[in-house]
């Protein structure tokens, strides 16, 4: 139901839009697909902040969903497979972990911490970044290395920017989302969920 409602108002968007750019054919239904990708992340991320404001962790989850951003924007990985599990795992992932975590169990990191813990994620960077899905391969071999270099160095500035901060609980849901983000390229994570790796492999070397 939820998925009908957000491709109609996407659609509906689109048709609007659509009286400037004049698309046709596959362009308008690239048009509406992109459209109600984007409705469909503004909708997850207004119920994740929303329930971050609810719980009293806007800025937590603010911390530990950036640091997830910024790996993630370069090392790609998994992702749900439909967008109500997308949903409910950011809500756990970026709201209920940071209150849990911050508001009851009050863990924090020191620097001998993260200088233990993140050269580990920058080191699978390294090995596994970027990690493709079925639904969107990587193709070209430099596009994936220029991918990787960028992905492990956004994990060198978010180690170096967890050294600075003062805030120890900062620290800690600083390395909780690049964590939660490293994750979901290693091999086995794909295994454990039977997902398909290396994806690009099938078009740069058809059979």
């Amino acid at each position: 139901m939820e998925g009908k409602i957000i491709r109609a108002a996407a659609e509906g968007l689109a048709h609007k839009l659509n009286r400037y750019t004049n698309k046709e054919g596959l362009e308008f239904t690239k048009m509406v697909i992109g459209t109600e990708i984007m409705l469909i992340n503004i909708s997850k991320l207004f119920l994740v902040y929303l329930i971050a404001v609810l719980l009293g962790t806007l800025i937590p989850t603010l911390i530990t969903h950036g640091a997830y951003i910024l790996i993630k924007r370069f090392s790609f990985g998994l992702h749900a497979l439909n967008t109500t599990v997308c949903t409910v795992v950011s809500c756990i992932l970026f709201a209920l972990a940071p209150w849990l975590l911050s508001h009851l169990l009050l863990v924090s990191m020191g620097n001998s911490l993260v200088l233990a813990v993140f050269p580990f994620m920058i080191l699978a960077l390294y090995l596994y970044a970027p990690a493709d899905t079925k639904a969107r391969p990587l193709v070209g071999k430099k596009l994936r290395t220029r991918l990787k270099w960028k992905a492990v160095v956004c994990g060198i500035i978010l180690m170096a920017a967890a050294l600075l901060v003062p805030n120890e609980s900062a620290k800690f849901l600083m390395a909780m989302g690049a964590a939660f983000q490293v994750i979901s390229i290693l091999p086995i994570t794909y295994k454990i969920l039977k997902r398909s790796q290396h994806n690009y492999q099938q078009y740069e070397n058809p059979a």
